[in-house]
């Protein structure tokens, strides 16, 4: 895999609350993770999640759902145990989506808004749902997904990482083929920018280096409201 991750703190926020791993070892592991700004110490809640996935042992002979589905639970544990031993942290919460690849499969897990995309034969696909109010709302048919852009409470969430210990992750795997593109974000670009937009630049793009760097400065240049995290994966 050829991977690339960049993040920035957008123009409008005072602090980056978001964070991004990739991992190496034993197979490539790619996360974001978006501290949740209306709680406090939502960049500590980001940073524990990435510091978990950059910790967890997982089984070096083979990767599957059922190891993402911990990962998560264990990142939304230590989450929980930190706010309650901190007061300064308490309900504090983030996104976390997360993503393993292993002979051939993607294995991934998610909570929140944040974003999973596979760039497949010029065709962008969305793999993860958000755990949203305006994502419930497209689902009752009370809002059109274009309604739902840039809507004035697409910043409400669901569910997230730290806030219950009871969180319904949303889990899958996929096989991959040559030229297969990963991209993970936070809602700080998927706020700014189309999903057409996005599969536009990665047609363009010839690297995950170059996808994440157009995609930031596409994030940016609308307007950069929030922080902007994106990862990107090229499976070869």
């Amino acid at each position: 895999m050829e991977t690339a991750g960049y993040t920035d703190r957008g123009k409008m926020r005072s602090k980056n609350e978001d964070d991004f791993l990739i991992r190496e070892k034993p197979y490539c592991i790619l996360a974001v993770a978006d501290g949740m700004g209306g709680h406090s110490a939502g960049d500590v809640a980001s940073s524990k999640v990435i510091e978990t996935a950059e910790e967890y042992q997982f089984d070096s002979a083979h990767c599957s759902e059922e190891q993402m589905r911990e990962l998560v639970e264990s990142a939304n544990e230590k989450v929980i145990s930190l706010g309650e031993e901190k007061p300064a942290y308490r309900g504090m919460g983030t996104t976390f989506s997360a993503g393993a690849v292993h002979e051939g499969t993607f294995y991934y897990s998610h909570v929140g808004d944040s974003r999973i995309y596979l760039y497949r034969d010029n065709c962008l696909k969305k793999i993860t749902r958000d755990h949203s109010l305006v994502a419930r709302m497209i689902d009752e048919g009370r809002l059109t997904s274009e309604e739902a852009f840039q809507h004035p409470r697409s910043n409400v969430l669901t569910q997230a990482i730290g806030l219950e210990s009871d969180i319904d992750i949303d889990s899958g795997h996929l096989d991959l083929k040559k030229g297969d593109m990963l991209i993970l974000c936070t809602d700080g670009l998927t706020d700014m920018i189309r999903e057409k937009e996005i599969e536009e630049i990665a047609s363009e793009s010839s690297s995950p280096e170059k996808l994440c760097s157009t995609l930031l400065k596409a994030g940016l240049n609308a307007g950069g409201k929030d922080n902007i995290t994106v990862v990107a994966g090229l499976f070869s």
